[in-house]
């Protein structure tokens, strides 16, 4: 075996192995601290670690959007304070830990969709778990649940790339 081949397997098993280790970051648990946005925590970890994580799964309105407000609302009265357990899913651009986040044996994600105040994040949501989210959002919507109770509700990501509904005349 050639020098180059020795070296391009030596850095393919470290590649491996860091990859491996970023995936199975185990379970945490901690407290609520904060609700940034209705998909966006603040996190004390039980070793005293303040971490931000990001739902997974879900996309919950952006706080200048219609029903950002409400979204934010619901997920603090549902998990402000509260002990969590965080399966973690991955780390996202932002360095944010995305995991599915467990309150009283309860996905919040799962809480967000099924009472319309998300949307499932399909570009994101690769897992058998979502599967359960999307028939959760069907649900919300036939039932007109909160923000499905607008006649086409924008959804974040369209919104984050600037589109707005034309609301016409504007005074101020």
């Amino acid at each position: 075996m050639s020098c180059y081949h020795k070296i391009l397997l030596f850095a393919l098993a470290i590649a491996m192995s860091l990859g491996s280790a970023a995936k199975a970051e185990p379970s945490l648990t901690g407290r609520i601290l904060w609700v940034v946005d209705g998909d966006t925590l603040k996190v004390v970890t039980s070793s005293w670690d303040l971490i931000t994580v990001r739902v997974y799964g879900v996309d919950c309105p952006e706080s200048s959007q219609p029903y950002g407000w409400w979204a934010r609302l619901h997920t603090a009265g549902a998990a402000l304070g509260r002990e969590a357990r965080l399966e973690p899913v991955e780390r996202d651009r932002y360095g944010r830990l995305v995991a599915r986040v467990i309150v009283k044996g309860e996905s919040l994600g799962e809480l967000l969709v099924r009472d319309g105040y998300a949307w499932v994040y399909d570009r994101y949501c690769n897992r058998p778990s979502c599967d359960k989210l999307r028939s959760l959002e069907t649900q919300a919507r036939r039932k007109e649940k909160g923000l499905w109770a607008e006649p086409d509700p924008i959804p974040p990501w369209r919104w984050r790339r600037g589109e707005r509904p034309d609301s016409g005349w504007r005074f101020w």
